[in-house]
C-alpha cells in the first residue's frame, strides 16, 4: 500500500513538474515566434523588393515611351480629332455595328474638322483615323493602370519606403493629370472658330504641355526605378565630375526645349511656311554664302525645300 501510494506520489509530481515545463516554454516559443516575425517584417524592403519595383517603375517608362509615339503617329495621321467626347470608361468599347459607326460618324461631321478639311471623306476612312486615336486613348489607360495598380499592391505589401511612396504618388497623380491634359489639348481643336477658315488644329501650347508632361513622366519613373536596381555610383566628387554632371544636365534641359519646340512645327504645312519665309528673306537680302547678311538656315531651308518639292 506504501508502495503504491509513493508511486502514484511520484507520477502526480512528475506531471507537474512537466506541466511547469510547458507553460514555461510556450511563451518562450511566443516570444521568440513574435521576435522572427518582427524581424520579417522589418527587413521589407529590401534588396529583392526594391529590384521588383524598380523594375516595374522602368518598365512603365517604357510604356510611357510607347504612348509617345502613338501621339506622335496620331498627330502624323490627322486623326486625332477624330474621337469629339471623352468618356472614362464608356469609350472603352468601339462601334461594332453599321448603325453604331454611323452615328460615329455623324458626330463627327458636326465639328470644324470635317466641313472644312475632310468634307470628303467615307465611313472607311473614318473608321481608320478613329482607330488611330482610340489606341493612343487605350494605351494611356493601360499606362495609367500599370501605374496605379502595381503602386496599390507594393503600397499595401510593405515595399515601398518614405521616399518611394512620395515619388510614386507623384506619378501616379501626374498620370491622372495627363490623361485629363489630353482632352483639354484635343477641346481646342474642336472648338467653333467663326472668323476662322484656316484648318482646324489643336493649340500648340496644350500640345507643347501635353508632350512636356509625358516627358516629364518618362523621366521620373526611369530616374526613380534605375535608383532602386542599380547600385549606387562609387565615383569621388571630383571638379571633373561635378562638370560632367551639370553638361549632362544641361544637355537634357536642351532636348527636353528642342522637343517643346518642335510641336510648332509638327504640321508640314506650318514647316513648309516657314522655309518660305527662310526662302523671302534670302530673296530680299540678295545674299550669298559668308555674308553678314545671311544665316546658315536660310540655305539649309532653301535645300530642304527644294528636295522635297523636287
Amino acid at each position: 500500500m506504501l508502495r503504491y501510494a509513493f508511486a502514484c506520489g511520484c507520477r502526480l509530481a512528475k506531471g507537474l513538474h512537466l506541466r511547469s515545463g510547458v507553460q514555461q516554454r510556450v511563451p518562450q516559443w511566443l516570444a521568440r515566434r513574435g521576435r522572427s516575425t518582427a524581424t520579417v517584417q522589418a527587413t521589407v524592403p529590401n534588396a529583392a523588393t526594391d529590384r521588383i519595383v524598380g523594375s516595374w517603375l522602368v518598365a512603365c517608362s517604357g510604356m510611357v515611351v510607347g504612348a509617345v509615339v502613338l501621339g506622335g503617329v496620331t498627330r502624323l495621321t490627322e486623326s486625332g480629332l477624330s474621337m469629339v467626347d471623352w468618356h472614362l470608361i464608356k469609350e472603352m468599347k468601339p462601334p461594332s455595328t453599321q448603325t453604331e459607326w454611323e452615328a460615329e460618324f455623324e458626330k463627327y461631321q458636326q465639328y470644324p474638322e470635317f466641313r472644312i478639311m475632310n468634307h470628303g471623306m467615307t465611313l472607311p476612312e473614318f473608321k481608320f483615323i478613329w482607330y488611330m486615336e482610340y489606341s493612343h486613348r487605350m494605351w494611356g489607360r493601360l499606362v495609367g493602370l500599370a501605374f496605379i495598380l502595381p503602386a496599390a499592391y507594393f503600397w499595401r505589401r510593405g515595399y515601398l519606403n518614405r521616399t518611394m511612396k512620395g515619388r510614386v504618388l507623384g506619378l501616379c497623380s501626374f498620370v491622372c493629370f495627363q490623361g485629363l491634359l489630353g482632352w483639354y489639348m484635343v477641346k481646342s481643336g474642336l472648338e467653333e472658330k467663326p472668323d476662322s477658315h484656316d484648318v482646324p488644329r489643336v493649340s500648340q501650347y496644350r500640345l507643347a504641355a501635353h508632350l512636356g508632361s509625358a516627358l516629364l513622366l518618362y523621366c521620373g519613373s526611369l530616374w526613380a526605378g534605375l535608383s532602386l536596381v542599380l547600385p549606387q555610383h562609387k565615383l569621388p566628387d571630383t571638379r571633373q565630375i561635378t562638370v560632367l554632371r551639370r553638361f549632362a544636365q544641361g544637355t537634357g534641359g536642351l532636348v527636353f526645349l528642342t522637343a517643346l519646340s518642335g510641336t510648332a512645327l509638327c504640321d508640314w504645312t506650318v514647316c513648309r511656311w516657314s522655309i518660305q519665309q527662310c526662302i523671302r528673306r534670302v530673296d530680299a537680302v540678295n545674299c550669298l554664302p559668308g555674308s553678314d547678311d545671311c544665316l546658315p538656315g536660310h540655305w539649309f531651308g532653301c535645300a530642304v525645300l527644294r528636295v522635297v518639292d523636287g
